[in-house]
């Protein structure tokens, strides 16, 4: 009962846009950052730099709609001239035009069969994409033209403490990859032909949080390590690299690093060659290293008191190989994005929204 209060509290959370809002144009080929802000706060938050004048529009959404974006931006992913963003606490997945910022649909939680907590989209096609769940069993799938329901997917997981997590997605072949988050330790396999899952993998270490694809075919996935330590407290464990053969499926490389302060997350380079990680700093290897590198490429910033700022998402452009890093500094002050070109040099900084969390790249 207590979930089916939340479920609907969530699905109701979001404001109606307003056709009214301020008319602006997102010009040139620039990166939509999509700010997380505060559980339950609903204060997240859309900024736009453009890159060629170092210039940043900040709260775009609300400026262009009259509304607030949502509780908990998860996600955004560009497609067709349109980003769809994924608002968990919220139960919806806005459609916003790139170039204006005005909402074109939307698709909410209750209007649909079993999304409850949407966090990533994937597209399989112009009418046809995935949308993964926080807590619900099943994937749902949608048509992103018209935003409206199509079907779904049963993952068949098991809830773990009341969580059946399916988080990002890669794609390889008619296969794509979800990772199961939240105190499981499972990536699932999907045959996109028939819309099922058809095998899973087990890592040996809890919580995969990020995933990419390389240009091999080689899946790398970043574990967190879990929360939960040995005398029944709470706190960051030990994160794993993997990497996947995405045909055979087999674990070719396992190895353990340092352990996490804030964020795990990974990127690669516009060839898919380079591996990109965020563990505390930002490191930068090869794919066919064997190993993470002893020093990071990136040192994350540290405040005056000498602690080191928390980097929270990395997103690299696919047009020039720039580097953008997201830096939460405290998750309650107005957060920072780095710019650096591809071999770590430092471009340009700004100030976005609270805890910027992604990248989208016009």
């Amino acid at each position: 009962m207590l979930l089916t209060a939340l479920v609907l509290s969530a699905a109701c959370s979001h404001s109606t846009p307003d056709p009214d809002g301020q008319d602006m144009l997102l010009d040139g080929q620039g990166v939509l950052v999509l700010c997380e802000g505060n559980y339950q706060a609903g204060n997240s938050t859309l900024s736009y730099y453009n890159p060629d004048t170092r210039t940043v529009e900040n709260g775009i959404f609300q400026r262009a709609n009259g509304a607030r974006l949502g509780d908990t931006g998860q996600s955004i992913q560009l497609h067709g001239g349109v980003a769809y963003v994924a608002m968990e606490n919220s139960g919806i997945v806005w459609a916003i035009d790139a170039e204006t910022g005005k909402v074109r649909g939307q698709l909410v939680a209750g209007q649909t069969e079993h999304m409850i907590n949407p966090r990533y989209v994937h597209f399989l096609s112009d009418e046809k994409a995935y949308v993964t769940d926080l807590y619900s069993p099943y994937i749902t799938i949608f048509n992103p033209r018209t935003m409206t329901y199509l079907g779904n997917i049963s993952t068949h997981q098991e809830a773990v403490m009341g969580y059946n997590s399916t988080e990002e997605m890669v794609q390889w072949g008619h296969r794509v990859f979800t990772n199961c988050w939240s105190y499981s330790n499972k990536i699932l396999v999907i045959d996109t032909r028939r819309d099922e899952v058809e095998a899973e993998i087990t890592l040996s270490s809890p919580q995969p949080k990020s995933m990419v694809m390389d240009a091999r075919g080689k899946l790398w996935v970043i574990t967190d390590g879990g929360y939960s330590t040995g005398d029944d407290s709470y706190g960051d464990n030990i994160p794993h690299l993997y990497r996947i053969d995405a045909e055979t499926l087999v674990v070719e490389q396992d190895q353990a690093l340092d352990t996490d302060e804030a964020n795990v997350q990974l990127a690669t380079d516009p060839a898919g060659m380079v591996l990109y990680l965020i563990n505390n700093d930002v490191y930068r290897m090869e794919v066919t290293a064997s190993h993470v590198p002893v020093r990071p490429f990136i040192e994350a910033p540290r405040g005056a008191n000498g602690r080191r700022h928390f980097l929270y998402a990395i997103g690299i452009n696919p047009r020039n190989g720039d580097i953008y890093v997201a830096d939460a500094v405290d998750y309650s002050q107005s957060g920072v994005v780095y710019r650096y070109s591809a071999d770590g040099q430092l471009i340009d900084q700004f100030r976005v929204g609270i805890t910027p969390n992604n990248f989208a790249f016009k």
